[in-house]
């Protein structure tokens, strides 16, 4: 069996659904679809799920909210008069709004982009439709209980031969909504694989794969044919976008590889996520990057000798609600790499606290970072991997502020000032792509 996700773009308009019918009937295998709510028909069109966001921010602000909500009602009523399906959402349509004016919550808002076009596609392919809402839980503290909703998925899916789910959202123990972060219906559709023993994840997107870097900063980067799971997630934690990073776990643990395909070039062979690559690895396997970091500088003389030093610095940032994503050590010195968009919400509280609990000889935080992962499985053991990275970034006049390795050798993280990541990654792609 097969899992299929279908993007946004994959579904804009009744010519992209009828398309996806068509790729569906291409092989009887696919049985479990997911899809997201409807992308943009154009570059200057809007994406139906930040229609909905604006519906729940009018609700806020005591908006027209059914004025506001008429645009994606409209929408959805032409993909069913295109498609000629015999449904009626209608009364769902009056339920939403008529929710959405009594204040409901920006989950639920959200979530109705995904819910409709689900609704839609069931029809279209008289499939039985799968509610979120019923079977993909999050706790009360809003996480998702992936063991509870695979439970529940599991046993929903006996006897079926094949089913439609909306992605994107499912439900609080309370029986309000909750949605993943943008881009989590890709964790919907490796849910719904791992719950019902696919072989396969297809995940149908808008390219024909993951590419070697960001088209947006390297000119024309080459895709990448097979990856392993643990690639592709280092690469995503640093902004490559293909896969949501959390859509790995489920299909890891069930050890379902997952397929990168296109939906307008449907023929194109995509790229293979798999627990195991068998073709020989190159150097490197491609990179990724993003800019918006900043560092906390702590400096504080013979603090190497202060049992708990790095435990207090580190508890300052998860009270003021800091995550840290790279943290650097040398004697009397700690430096921690965080998203200056968290810094910017407690940046005095912060520098506040550090000060009171570890009395620093200098602090500081220093701004207008990006960070650059070169990731590949073929660098372990390479020696010249990480010389060839340095000589790249140095021949190209870039000054490194971090370098961060991992023990399992699968990648070199280089922090470099913001004005400076365009050429790095220029620089360190071309030495290794050339």
């Amino acid at each position: 069996m097969i899992t299929a996700k279908f993007g946004g773009t994959s579904l804009a308009d009744a010519a992209h659904f009828t398309m996806v019918r068509d790729i569906l009937a291409q092989d009887p295998e696919r049985k479990f679809i997911v899809v997201s709510a409807p992308g943009k028909r154009t570059p200057d069109d809007t994406k139906i799920t930040d229609l909905l966001y604006r519906c729940h921010q009018a609700s806020r602000q005591g908006g027209d909210v059914a004025a506001t909500f008429a645009p994606v009602q409209a929408r959805f009523q032409e993909i069913m008069d295109e498609l000629h399906l015999d449904l009626d959402l209608s009364h769902e349509f009056q339920a939403t709004l008529w929710a959405m004016e009594r204040g409901a919550g920006e989950a639920f808002c959200a979530s109705r982009g995904e819910y409709f076009s689900g609704r839609i596609m069931a029809s279209l392919l008289d499939l039985p439709f799968l509610d979120p809402a019923q079977c993909v839980f999050f706790d009360k503290a809003g996480h998702f209980d992936s063991e509870a909703a695979n439970e529940t998925l599991t046993s929903k899916l006996q006897g079926l031969s094949g089913a439609v789910m909306p992605g994107f959202y499912g439900g609080m123990p309370d029986g309000t909504a909750a949605t993943f972060s943008r881009g989590g219906s890709d964790i919907s559709g490796a849910i719904l694989a791992r719950a019902s023993g696919s072989s396969v994840y297809e995940n149908w997107t808008d390219v024909s794969g993951v590419l070697a870097a960001d088209p947006r900063v390297v000119a024309n980067p080459s895709h990448i044919g097979t990856i392993t799971y643990t690639e592709v997630r280092e690469l995503a934690y640093l902004g490559a976008t293909v896969l949501h990073e959390d859509a790995i776990y489920p299909v890891k643990l069930a050890g379902i590889p997952v397929h990168i395909r296109n939906t307008m070039t449907p023929s194109a062979h995509g790229t293979w996520i798999v627990a195991q690559s068998h073709e020989p690895a190159g150097a490197i396997t491609g990179l990724a990057g993003r800019r918006g970091y900043s560092a906390i500088q702590v400096e504080k003389e013979r603090s190497n000798t202060e049992i708990g030093y790095c435990r207090k610095i580190l508890s300052c940032l998860e009270r003021n609600g800091v995550p840290f994503e790279h943290l650097a050590t040398g004697i009397g010195s700690v430096s921690l790499v965080a998203p200056t968009s968290y810094l910017d919400k407690c940046r005095a509280d912060l520098l506040e606290d550090i000060r009171a609990c570890v009395n620093p000889d200098t602090l500081q935080i220093c701004d207008g970072l990006a960070m650059i992962a070169v990731v590949g499985r073929g660098m372990a053991g390479r020696p010249h991997v990480a010389a060839k990275v340095f000589t790249a970034v140095a021949n190209a006049g870039v000054n490194v502020r971090l370098i961060d390795q991992g023990t399992k050798e699968l990648n070199i993280v280089l922090g470099v000032e913001e004005k400076d990541y365009e050429i790095a990654m220029n620089a360190i792609f071309n030495s290794f792509f050339p």
